[in-house]
């Protein structure tokens, strides 16, 4: 099996991925939906004295930095650090307000927002990849983001001529359009990311068939998201296997000829929030995958009123548990929280969930 882990570069996301990156392999490749380029830090310098400019604030004295531009962008020589020159697939996120809704932080999706606008900038932010041999160009085909049949088959050409390997990921509402260009273009050294969403994968029976009657040489990975975004955290139950998340993707994806499977670890499919925080209030959740079980157990503290604090309720009863979770004593998710001393925020289990998801794939791939 084939693992893609789905992962926004958000900060727990690459934390993750920077502590987790010794699991990366063949096996777990991880794609990288970028959100926001990252730039490197520049000082002002006085033009006489060449020194670093810095001000007086408060009892401090700063530097003061220069605003950042497009020749100080070091978005995937950044993520190329993490990764250790593992391999990874590179997507330049586009979104519509749509699917994702209003009350979207611009200023944490501002490249994905800018290039949603611009599909000549997004193809060129593509290319670019290529300067990497280890980043695989990701093209991605959805709602509200297609091409003239003629232009994406230019594009994915251009694309192979500089990469031993490309990916093209496409939503069911579009296979029958990109039919002739995934079976005629793709190469067995692609991959064809399948993406159903949030959609049960039982009920998407024929466009699996579909997938499968392709009989392309690419693999054929299936995306799914099975934590549904609109379901809140005091719906889950207070402890045991939850019943809302479905990962019977990894159960069923070698029936229809694909080699594997990628999700959001554990996340929903969502982007930053324009009023993200609760006001210290909200249900405390977390979320441990078992692989044997290929379920999520729900630990849940349903008063709201405590917010974050409502972990320090959680901590021993997961703790008490690790007989399910970790016999092997090697579990860095478990490990996290033994070390914890305080209660933790929203990001830190978000963090603890995608460890726990990956080092489980990880251990028994």
């Amino acid at each position: 099996m084939i693992y893609v882990p789905l992962l926004k570069t958000r900060q727990q996301e690459l934390s993750v991925s920077k502590k987790m990156n010794y699991c990366f392999s063949e096996n777990i490749i991880p794609l990288f939906e970028i959100l926001t380029d990252k730039y490197e830090t520049k000082y002002k310098i006085d033009p006489i004295t060449h020194s670093v400019i810095v001000e007086q604030k408060g009892k401090r004295k700063m530097r003061i930095k220069e605003v950042p531009t497009d020749s100080d962008i070091i978005t995937l020589d950044f993520i190329n650090g993490l990764l250790g020159d593992k391999k990874a697939f590179i997507d330049y996120f586009r979104f519509t307000i749509e699917k994702y809704g209003k009350n979207i932080n611009i200023n944490k999706t501002d490249l994905a927002w800018k290039l949603s606008r611009d599909s000549e900038l997004y193809k060129n932010r593509i290319e670019e990849i290529s300067k990497y041999s280890n980043l695989i160009p990701t093209v991605s085909i959805k709602q509200g983001f297609d091409f003239k049949k003629s232009e994406l088959e230019e594009f994915l050409v251009k694309l192979q001529s500089e990469n031993e390997i490309i990916a093209l990921r496409i939503t069911e509402e579009w296979l029958e359009k990109y039919r002739g260009i995934i079976k005629n273009i793709l190469r067995y050294t692609d991959y064809l990311l399948f993406d159903i969403g949030e959609q049960n994968p039982n009920s998407k029976i024929m466009e699996l068939e579909e997938v499968m009657e392709l009989e392309i040489s690419a693999k054929k990975i299936l995306l799914n998201s099975p934590r549904k975004s609109d379901v809140r955290n005091g719906a889950y139950e207070e402890f045991g296997i939850t019943e809302l998340i479905d990962n019977s993707v990894r159960e069923i994806y070698s029936e229809y000829g694909f080699q594997g499977i990628g999700d959001y670890c554990g996340l929903k499919d969502t982007l930053p929030s324009a009023n993200e925080g609760s006001n210290g209030t909200g249900a405390a959740l977390a979320l441990l995958y078992h692989y044997e079980e290929n379920g999520f157990y729900s630990f849940l503290n349903p008063d709201t009123s405590q917010g974050m604090s409502g972990y320090n309720k959680i901590i021993p009863i997961v703790l008490s548990k690790k007989d399910i979770f970790d016999l092997a004593h090697n579990c860095p998710a478990i490990q996290k929280i033994e070390k914890m001393n305080k209660s933790g925020n929203w990001s830190t289990w978000h963090n603890i969930t995608i460890t726990r998801y990956i080092h489980q794939i990880y251990s028994h791939i």
